[in-house]
């Protein structure tokens, strides 16, 4: 990696350039997975069973392997991780463009839909634990700030771009954009990180290695448990992540939901929606910016309780929208939100758990995330189809509320972390915490 005494913002440049690589697959994937939404609407009779079935196929993997993809993280090199995960996705994407080409949305393209979740999974984690391991903890809100801003740049132009190129030449396009993202970014895993020293070990027979495998298998799965037990042990931590899955679940019911408020109770394209998804990340990135500068740690806690608020007040307002404007207002509250959510949530979840058992327990907190996915979007089906989509995104923003003032309460009965950080002696001072804002 970058020497540490190389510094932009007073972040390490290894920083910067897994920024840099994030980047360009994320860009690629903003495109596919507007092309796969409209693809898959456009293409069944019945609507809400095609988004339904898209929807499930996304997540269910994360549910099934998310502890075990934690667990990976916790205990193995994160650069193989990153690049084999990347290469996987990117040929998976290719697959997808020429099942559009020859065969259309079906069961193939699902399959592939299935295994780019698997990978996307173990990428997720990794990176999760990467980003703390990289930092001191006090500079945490600004990467975490600035991975943000990145994100919300790409959600900015992605979505918008990949609707103009779905309406102009169908979803083949897109995959392709996809597709040479990931392989792009695989590439440049290989130069922004460096490759691990690994010790000399005399060449195991094939029997010998089958053995070795099994036994680090199985101390994989054996360390899920104690994570779990170090969880619910961790008051702060619960609270913190039972008031987010009130974030989690208006934010599966928009996935499902949305399309249908804009294509049948607004009367517009279906192509709109990938308009109001640009328009959302245009007013994220500049809030994403802000907290991940300004706001300092020790606010993160009411940053963080305060936009749970706001995102149940803007998911009812998005829910009674009468037209297109009210709509993107809603929208607009909801991405002002969503940045400084994202950073504050990341920053104290990084910070509240202990470095030894982070991916483990982030691998936990993926799984129940995605069941709570599951439950809302099976729910949402059967909503849409009798009350109209508007039910289930103003129910969403109720059970968001409940939410927040049961994980509010816990998180404000119990000690915030705090201390040094993990690496804070190997990093930057400090002192440098007053670098040169952003420009």
């Amino acid at each position: 990696m970058t020497p540490r005494h190389q510094t932009l913002f007073a972040l390490p440049l290894t920083f910067f350039g897994f920024l840099m690589a994030v980047a360009v697959s994320d860009l690629g994937d903003s495109f596919r997975v507007l092309a796969l939404d409209l693809w898959f609407y456009e293409s069944s009779p019945d609507k809400e069973g095609a988004r339904l079935t898209l929807l499930l196929a996304s997540v269910i993997p994360a549910l099934l392997i998310a502890p075990l993809a934690g667990a990976v993280a916790d205990r193995f090199d994160l650069r193989r991780t990153f690049i084999a995960t990347t290469t996987l996705r990117g040929v998976i994407s290719l697959g997808l463009a020429a099942v559009a080409y020859s065969l259309g949305a079906g069961e193939i393209a699902l399959v592939l839909v299935i295994a780019s979740a698997v990978a996307s999974v173990f990428f997720t984690s990794s990176a999760f634990v990467f980003v703390p391991r990289l930092v001191t903890q006090n500079l945490l809100p600004r990467a975490n700030g600035i991975l943000e801003s990145m994100t919300w740049t790409l959600a900015a132009v992605g979505p918008a771009a990949g609707a103009l190129a779905f309406a102009a030449w169908g979803p083949v396009p897109s995959f392709l954009i996809d597709g040479a993202s990931f392989l792009l970014s695989a590439l440049l895993f290989t130069f922004v990180l460096r490759k691990p020293v690994e010790e000399v070990t005399e060449q195991q027979s094939t029997r010998s290695g089958l053995r070795q495998w099994a036994r680090e298998f199985g101390a994989l799965l054996r360390g899920i448990r104690p994570a779990a037990a170090y969880l619910t042990s961790n008051r702060y931590a619960l609270g913190l992540l039972v008031a987010s899955y009130g974030v989690t679940i208006t934010a599966a019911a928009n996935s499902f939901s949305l399309i249908f408020l804009i294509a049948a109770d607004l009367q517009l394209p279906a192509e709109a929606f990938g308009f109001v998804l640009s328009w959302n990340g245009v007013v994220a990135v500049v809030a994403a910016l802000v907290v991940g500068f300004v706001v300092r740690a020790s606010g993160m806690q009411t940053l963080y309780l305060t936009c749970l608020g706001l995102f149940a007040v803007a998911q009812i307002v998005i829910g009674l929208a009468p037209n297109l404007l009210i709509l993107t207002l809603g929208v607009a509250l909801s991405a002002l939100i969503n940045a400084p959510y994202n950073v504050a949530v990341t920053t104290l979840f990084q910070t509240a758990i202990a470095d030894e058992y982070l991916g483990r327990v982030e691998g936990l907190d993926v799984s129940i995330d995605n069941a709570l996915r599951i439950g809302t979007f099976v729910a949402a089906a059967a909503a849409v189809a009798m009350w109209g989509a508007r039910s289930v995104l103003v129910l969403s923003g109720a059970v968001a509320l409940v939410l927040l003032i049961v994980g509010g309460a816990l998180m404000l009965r119990s000690t915030a972390p705090g201390g040094t950080s993990r690496n804070e002696a190997d990093d930057v001072p400090a002192s440098n915490l007053s670098s040169p804002s952003h420009d």
